[in-house]
């Protein structure tokens, strides 16, 4: 089926795995980390979630009611594409392509 492994990379949670031949890498990281990578604040961070720009589970995670982790790699993606959304959904599609992976194994 495809190749997926889990290592930790400077002490995040980063993860490979092969999708239809391609590789796919994603990590996630506080709102601070993300923040800083995309320039923009942390309350703009709320607010696209809020706005329903990023979707739970996908773009973010609930690790309890307090703490939220972003998917980097997807939210790079987003702001990458923010005028060409059918790019962005082909990124989404296989990043949970990737998760079927690793649940199967």
């Amino acid at each position: 089926m495809g190749d997926f492994r889990e290592f930790s990379l400077l002490g995040k949670n980063h993860y490979v795995c092969k999708v239809k031949g391609v590789f796919m890498s994603f990590s996630f990281c506080n709102k601070h980390v993300l923040a800083q990578r995309l320039g923009y604040s942390v309350h703009t961070l709320k607010a696209i979630r809020q706005r329903g720009d990023w979707l739970e589970g996908i773009h973010y995670v609930r690790e309890n009611s307090r703490t939220i982790r972003y998917n980097l790699e997807l939210c790079l993606n987003w702001l990458a594409n923010k005028h060409n959304p059918d790019a962005h959904t082909q990124e989404i599609a296989r990043y949970l392509a990737s998760l079927e992976i690793s649940i199967q194994r």
